[in-house]
């Protein structure tokens, strides 16, 4: 045996043309690893985080929820303030690519992070995502086409003019239409909570913002006599986007009802006369 093993190990001193039989040397350093970012293109849901395992991007010209306008460094921050960053990171870029202030449409804007785990190994991005949403309810809807540009001009996205359904104190329903047409109500501005949550602000704080909103609006004095002039309609964002760090309420303008026609911006005093009673 330890003859036949000696004759083994001597036929392997005989190498083929060009190995050395040096194992550590000659070998190419491997690549490092890349780290997953995403791209600009469209997506077929809206969500929170994405890994390269569930990036689902599809094109825009197909039906989706969710549009992806940039993509965004963040830098070291701790946890607790990634969520914040990243709102503000987006929200600065947003304006530009939909061509006005995305507030002022029926968009939703949603920053998406890496994983904990992505997070962990350094990934440090934020993919910037927008998507439109009904006026009549406030879901999403699925949409083929880009929404770049959409608040440019006389953009479709935009809040101008709507027919609102009201219910007591609520508003149940609100169908947006051109301000040619009759309509109830018509959007006048923002106004920005300081409230941590959207649950605490009051509507003594809501009626006050959207005064000041529709009074610049509309050409009117923002002072006592304005609820004799004036009704408003507030919407607040939802605890979702409240949390992610939207806190502007959107503010229209409502004569209890009375149908309007064209657009009352800066209407004055002459068109929206005292004609409320409060005692």
């Amino acid at each position: 045996m330890a003859g036949a093993l000696m004759v083994a190990v001597a036929g392997c001193s005989e190498l083929p043309a060009g190995v050395d039989g040096d194992l550590t040397d000659g070998w190419r350093t491997p690549p490092a690893a890349l780290q997953f970012r995403p791209t600009a293109g469209c997506h077929a849901d809206l969500v929170e985080t994405a890994t390269i395992e569930d990036d689902d991007a599809v094109p825009c010209t197909e039906p989706h929820l969710a549009e992806t306008f940039a993509v965004a460094d963040l830098g070291e921050v701790t946890a607790a303030a990634r969520a914040a960053r990243a709102f503000q990171e987006c929200s600065a870029r947003a304006t530009t690519f939909v061509g006005g202030d995305w507030r002022t449409g029926w968009l939703i804007l949603q920053p998406v992070l890496p994983s904990d785990k992505a997070w962990a190994g350094g990934a440090r991005w934020v993919r910037c995502d927008v998507a439109e949403t009904a006026p009549s309810d406030g879901t999403l809807v699925r949409r083929t086409g880009s929404v770049r540009g959409g608040l440019a001009g006389a953009g479709k996205l935009k809040m101008t003019c709507a027919n609102a359904t009201v219910a007591g104190d609520q508003v149940t329903g609100l169908r947006a239409m051109s301000c040619a047409q009759k309509h109830t109500s018509e959007f006048a501005g923002l106004f920005v909570s300081k409230r941590a949550t959207s649950s605490a602000i009051t509507a003594a704080e809501m009626e006050k913002g959207c005064n000041a909103a529709i009074a610049k609006f509309a050409g009117i004095p923002n002072d006592s006599t304005i609820k004799n002039r004036v009704g408003w309609l507030g919407f607040p964002p939802d605890k979702d986007s409240w949390r992610l760090g939207d806190r502007a309420v959107r503010c229209f303008l409502w004569l209890n009802g009375e149908p309007m026609t064209g657009t009352y911006r800066n209407a004055g005093t002459k068109k929206l006369k005292i004609h409320y009673v409060y005692r």
